[in-house]
């Protein structure tokens, strides 16, 4: 009998052990509900001349050195670990970095 106890006391341990760690894992949409807002932002701080302009910055600067990657190729999360790095070595000034930043950012993959 207590065999056959420990022998079901395992059994449902090791069951539980599998569900909970393959149960689907709860996502957070913090992510998705902060890059809405930054869009947001991004589109009251830049009018739609900025904006213009600075999708003229990223062609004429980006297709220089590289094939020009359309902005919703990649997510936001993504283009704001490539901007810094791309706008140092296309030597964009302050203004052109933040102009092509807004443009990118605003016109990426969301997630």
């Amino acid at each position: 009998m207590f065999m056959k106890k420990t022998f079901v006391l395992i059994g449902m341990c090791l069951s539980t052990i599998i569900f909970t760690q393959c149960a689907k894992k709860a996502t957070s949409t913090k992510t998705s509900a902060t890059t809405v807002d930054e869009v947001a932002e991004l589109t009251k701080k830049y009018s739609p001349s900025q904006m213009t302009e600075g999708k003229a910055v990223f062609v004429g600067s980006c297709q220089k050195c590289h094939q020009l990657y359309q902005p919703a190729k990649f997510t936001i999360k993504k283009w704001k670990k490539i901007l810094p790095d791309m706008s140092h070595k296309a030597e964009l000034n302050a203004n052109q970095a933040g102009l092509v930043r807004a443009w990118v950012i605003t016109n990426a993959k969301q997630s």
